[in-house]
């Protein structure tokens, strides 16, 4: 019993985290202020009470909609939520100390934020993705894959350049991950990344798909891979 109240909590801390994130991505593509105003209805603009704020129940018990105006809430927040407790989850079961914790911890919140930011503006901020990947560095101390990194940025900037087939938030995202991670690890997360991506492609029939929501699923499917198959 104990264990399962432990795991809700952790759960339900990474939705709650979740949900935070989902809304500063809202509102920094938006160019608007991530503490004002309030939490509120997007198309009636009334301010939301606590009970229509706890992440994962809100959007059952609201039936979807918002409780003034009755207009359909997206069901992407939700979801967003439900993402962010199952990654909790996922870090607290396979970081095998409390640093593996932290650095698996602080990857997944910048890729999260990363990916739903892309997804609506198809950007990559230097503002945010600078200190996100400076911070793991400083973690990772001295394993840094240099010469790895400067391969990949050479070859997909050129690829990106000539193809047109990634942005530049991408390249730099990758370089980033081959940087942390190394060139082998970054051609497994590219490899499961593009597989994604054109598997969904014939279902979401976008021109031009955001990348980065894939490229984290592929670093997830990497450390599933590392942590629970080996």
């Amino acid at each position: 019993m104990g264990f399962l109240l432990l795991y809700f909590l952790i759960f339900y801390f990474g939705a709650s985290l979740a949900s935070g994130l989902f809304l500063c991505a809202e509102r920094i593509t938006h160019q608007q202020s991530i503490i004002r105003p309030r939490s509120h209805c997007i198309a009636c603009q009334h301010p939301l009470s606590w009970w229509q704020l706890l992440p994962v129940f809100s959007y059952p018990l609201l039936g979807g909609r918002c409780y003034y105006c009755h207009i359909q809430i997206a069901l992407t927040t939700w979801s967003a939520e439900v993402i962010g407790g199952s990654l909790a989850l996922f870090s607290w079961y396979v970081a095998p100390t409390k640093m593996a914790l932290i650095n698996l911890s602080l990857l997944f919140i910048g890729l999260f934020l990363f990916s739903w930011i892309d997804i609506q503006q198809r950007v990559l901020y230097p503002s945010l993705f600078i200190p996100w990947l400076f911070s793991l560095l400083v973690l990772r101390g001295n394993s840094v894959h240099y010469q790895a990194a400067l391969v990949i940025l050479c070859g997909l900037g050129l690829f990106a350049y000539y193809s047109h087939g990634l942005g530049s938030g991408d390249v730099e995202l990758l370089t980033g991950l081959t940087l942390l991670y190394g060139f082998n690890a970054t051609n497994h997360i590219l490899v499961h990344a593009c597989l994604l991506a054109l598997l969904s492609y014939p279902l979401l029939r976008q021109r031009q798909l955001p990348f980065i929501p894939y490229l984290s699923l592929g670093v997830w499917l990497y450390f599933v891979e590392i942590y629970l198959i080996g």
